[in-house]
């Protein structure tokens, strides 16, 4: 399992390396796309909701969430990750935690519509 500074690293060509293996339809990535298809389309059922993502990663989906007006919010424990982000998303909410640690206090007093991970 990778850790922060694994993924640190591998943000980079984060994006690259899952589209990759999405078209290839190779582990891990395998049938990426319609995943997160399905998940933007439940998602946007309901006009403009607030949204929560644990473990955001490059914004693959959020971003996508964030452009359809979604109120964003996030943690990643990855440094890099969340400035990849939050580059595309700056009104978005972000924050660097570790999950396993808990949800840090400022996530905790939002109330969110839909949470994803």
């Amino acid at each position: 399992m990778l850790d922060e500074k694994g993924f640190d690293t591998w943000s980079k060509s984060y994006d690259a390396s899952v589209k990759q293996s999405d078209e290839n339809h190779q582990y891990p990535f395998a049938g990426y796309e319609k995943v997160l298809d399905a998940i933007k389309q439940e998602v946007l059922r309901k006009p403009k909701p607030t949204i929560l993502d644990i473990g955001f990663g490059t914004a693959v989906l959020t971003k996508q969430l964030y452009d359809h007006g979604c109120l964003v919010y996030g943690v990643d424990f990855s440094k890099r990750m969340l400035a990849f982000a939050q580059e595309k998303m700056p009104e978005a909410k972000l924050l660097q935690a570790d999950f396993t640690e808990g949800l840090p206090a400022m996530l905790k007093e939002q109330k969110y519509d839909i949470i994803i991970s």
